[in-house]
């Protein structure tokens, strides 16, 4: 309506950044102030937890800023040391878990492979030619003895994400959050000159593949 337009005419106009204010703008995380990058390191951005403790290195070492990033990457080697270990279990899940997947397949629906199953693991009666024609059909066949494995499997999954839900509801700690508390704990005791907190945040915000090293 026109009354609409000229009251939206008449009202303050929108503020717009100056090309100053724009040329004022951090680019990078180590222009930010200290307040600002206390902010975000605490809401647990790893670049800025580690931008943090290369200042802390800075006030504590009484060096410059390329020194205390150089100190920042040392901290990083420790950091990390060992961490293939640490990780073992979780490759060894996700390994587990493709076979598995995998192997189900003709286990349910190969005719070839559910036949040497029932000869060497079941003794079932075996169907009429008529009956395994297509692997629809070696599958319900099949499926007699895969389908107890199969569901008790899966419902053991299932406690199981159940256990760990409830565990971080009582700020109890799985695996990988247990391990990432030991590895801060221990990289503290390495740097005992600098702070806990900051050394702490520094690695439990640390990402524990290789090939995301954003710090």
């Amino acid at each position: 309506a026109p009354g609409a337009r000229g009251h939206a005419a008449a009202g303050p106009a929108h503020k717009v950044p100056t090309a100053e204010e724009a040329l004022r703008m951090p680019a990078a995380v180590h222009e930010l102030s200290n307040e600002s990058l206390y902010i975000l390191a605490e809401q647990g951005c790893h670049i800025a937890c580690a931008e943090r403790l290369a200042r802390h290195i800075m006030a504590v070492d009484g060096v410059e800023w390329v020194a205390a990033r150089e100190k920042v990457r040392e901290i990083e080697k420790v950091d990390r040391e060992g961490l293939w270990k640490v990780k073992l279990p979780h490759k060894i899940g996700i390994t587990s878990g493709i076979g598995v997947g995998v192997v189900c397949i003709p286990m349910v629906f190969h005719k070839s492979t559910c036949e040497w199953v029932n000869i060497n693991l079941v003794s079932g009666d075996i169907p009429e030619p008529k009956d395994l024609e297509t692997c629809w059909e070696v599958g319900a066949w099949a499926w007699n003895w895969m389908e107890p494995p199969l569901g008790t499997a899966s419902f053991i999954i299932l406690c199981m994400q159940l256990v760990r839900s409830q565990m971080q509801n009582m700020d109890l700690k799985p695996y990988t959050s247990w391990m990432k508390n030991r590895r801060a704990e221990r990289l503290a005791r390495e740097f005992p000159q600098y702070s806990n907190h900051i050394l702490y945040d520094y690695s439990m915000t640390g990402s524990l593949s290789l090939s995301d090293r954003r710090a």
